[in-house]
């Protein structure tokens, strides 16, 4: 009714330009003042604020309008966008080619902003080291930022013989740890998320190295559309966090290197 319709309104007019101011200031920190995706922001900004002005100023109850702003300003995701991420935002890369231009919603923006920060070495590793060791092949392993119990545990019980090269841990207090694991899939990344006893491993493998071992790693989303010289894949793991470190280290221990290439594909 007309009175739910103006107060949800007020609501979006109160709500996303707080989201957009935030996502201003972030973007502030990474990219600075004269950055191209700090100009989006402004221009998304500008739009919505227009669009939210003609809802106030008019004199008809119109959802499907406010139902259709909402979709192709703030929540939508397209597939094609997230393609181009994946291939823009990948670890140990000399040149982040950021796909700002093709940003339509919030939504998406904050999806570039995440990958950039999961997939850059180089601002995981600009966070102080915690604790550091050096596994059987000579690289470091890092704990780095505000370590939990858990997630010193979790670097403590890093295993020294698994194959793996340089590897950051984040800790952002105790239910969230950033990870950067190179050389599998050329520069893994996985974002722990712990919540009621229950951790979550969301992760990006940008480098198909090897398709079968890929499709059959736990979690793994859209398997049927993985092929060599796909921009990488996705998934998710949920386990308890007894069992954390176990699922996590087998987890690792199976994505891909170079290595597990096909000979053709080495040889290519």
């Amino acid at each position: 009714d007309e009175e739910h319709y103006y107060e949800y309104i007020d609501n979006l007019c109160d709500t996303l330009p707080y989201v957009i101011n935030e996502l201003k200031s972030v973007a502030i920190e990474l990219f600075g003042e004269q950055s191209e995706i700090l100009f989006k922001l402004n221009e998304m900004e500008s739009k919505i604020n227009n669009e939210l002005k003609s809802f106030l100023s008019s004199k008809h109850i119109d959802t499907g309008k406010v139902r259709s702003f909402y979709k192709s300003s703030v929540s939508s995701l397209d597939s094609n966008f997230v393609e181009q991420v994946k291939k823009s935002c990948v670890g140990y890369i000399s040149n982040y080619n950021l796909p700002v231009s093709n940003v339509k919603t919030i939504n998406e923006m904050l999806h570039l902003m995440h990958s950039y920060v999961m997939n850059n070495e180089n601002l995981l590793q600009a966070v102080p080291i915690v604790a550091e060791k050096k596994n059987d092949f000579n690289y470091p392993i890092a704990l780095r930022g505000f370590p939990s119990e858990t997630f010193v545990d979790l670097f403590n019980e890093f295993p020294n013989d698994m194959d793996v090269g340089y590897t950051d841990m984040v800790s952002l207090g105790k239910n969230k740890l950033l990870m950067m694991v190179r050389d599998r899939g050329h520069a893994l990344s996985i974002e722990i998320t712990i919540k009621d006893q229950i951790a979550r491993l969301s992760y990006f493998i940008p480098k198909i190295c090897n398709i079968d071992m890929v499709c059959n790693l736990p979690g793994i989303l859209d398997k049927e559309n993985i092929r060599a010289g796909s921009a990488g894949a996705i998934g998710a793991i949920e386990t308890s966090i007894e069992d954390l470190p176990r699922e996590l280290f087998d987890f690792i221990s199976k994505v891909p290197m170079d290595k597990d290439m096909p000979t053709f594909q080495r040889a290519y």
